[in-house]
């Protein structure tokens, strides 16, 4: 809500909010009551009925939930977003959906997105995809032969890959940027458990998890030094070290 408020350009009664993977609805409802106007999306309908039942009694008309699954989203379906929440989702999709999910959601967003994910500390796997190159590890979801609805019960794993790719911090970063976002912050404050150095009783988790806004916007170009516009890193890093 926080990051939500500062970085908005206008206040939460104008803003069109997505939630995607939203569970229960707990920031769906929060910024519905701050005046959003939320649509919030699960592929479990079990984990939104609480939702559902807390905004019909708030009143909450401003507040939708819809049961979808995210990689089946897609602009001319839902619209545009100001503001999309992407919480606790990313980190639980596979290759290669989960860079067709990161472009859709880059076509819905109109100001930035907000990413709550886990990060791989090891590359022990290269992926590419239009032709760059993304390091990472490959989790564990589910077993190969577990029946659908096996895998529907275990409500905080994905709905139905086996496996989930954890990218690199580095490597989401580029990704994030070759999707076309201009600006990638980390946030540091407003705190949140286990995602400190110095997380007490927890220091693996320390830097495994992150929150992450995706700035959509106009590349800036630059007029002090106009020769390195529409350059990438490594023809610029080239030059400098060419001259």
């Amino acid at each position: 809500m926080q990051i939500t408020r500062n970085l908005s350009r206008s206040g939460f009664r104008n803003l069109r909010i997505l939630d995607l993977g939203c569970g229960e609805g707990v920031y769906a409802i929060e910024a519905g009551m701050l005046g959003a106007h939320v649509l919030a999306i699960d592929g479990r309908p079990e984990r939104m009925a609480n939702g559902m039942r807390i905004a019909d009694e708030l009143g909450l008309t401003n507040v939708r939930f819809a049961q979808d699954d995210v990689r089946k989203i897609s602009r001319a379906e839902l619209g545009e977003f100001d503001v999309i929440y992407f919480l606790g989702l990313l980190y639980h999709l596979n290759v290669p959906e989960v860079f067709f999910v990161l472009e859709k959601v880059y076509e819905m967003c109109h100001n930035f997105v907000i990413i709550d994910t886990h990060v791989a500390l090891e590359a022990s796997l290269r992926v590419t995809h239009r032709n760059a190159d993304y390091f990472g590890a490959q989790y564990k979801e589910h077993d190969e032969g577990d029946s659908l609805e096996l895998k529907a019960s275990r409500q905080l794993s994905s709905l139905d890959n086996a496996q989930s790719f954890w990218f690199t911090k580095e490597s989401l970063n580029r990704l994030l940027f070759n999707t076309g976002f201009t600006v990638v912050l980390e946030c540091y404050v407003p705190f949140e458990p286990h995602k400190s150095n110095e997380a007490k009783n927890a220091p693996s988790l320390a830097s495994d998890r992150v929150t992450l806004v995706a700035v959509k916007g106009p590349q800036a170009r630059i007029s002090s030094y106009p020769w390195v516009n529409g350059l990438s890193e490594e023809e610029i890093a080239e030059i400098l070290v060419n001259k």
